[in-house]
């Protein structure tokens, strides 16, 4: 009897880096449920969508707390840190 291995994809759009941010990048990745879009900057008319199993958006919707960490600005908030309660692991 053959076992069958099964692979869970996870993905987390993260916030942008200081290099990122001072060159005045803009997102090119927008989330919708476990569907991740990407759009080409110089085509608004080309973008590709990918499904994974997990999908995190942590680009923006967040604040620092007093001890420096990452939290979601608004209760409920759709800001995912890396050490959130909805991981799969």
């Amino acid at each position: 009897m053959h076992s069958k291995d099964c692979v869970k994809v996870a993905v987390r759009v993260r916030p942008f880096n200081k290099r990122e941010r001072d060159a005045g990048s803009c997102c090119v990745v927008s989330m919708m449920s476990s569907s991740i879009t990407i759009q080409d900057p110089s085509d608004s008319y080309n973008s590709r969508s990918f499904c994974f199993d997990y999908a995190y958006w942590s680009h923006s919707g967040f604040t620092r707390d007093r001890s420096g960490l990452y939290v979601p600005e608004e209760p409920g908030g759709r800001y995912a840190d890396q050490v959130s309660s909805e991981s799969p692991w």
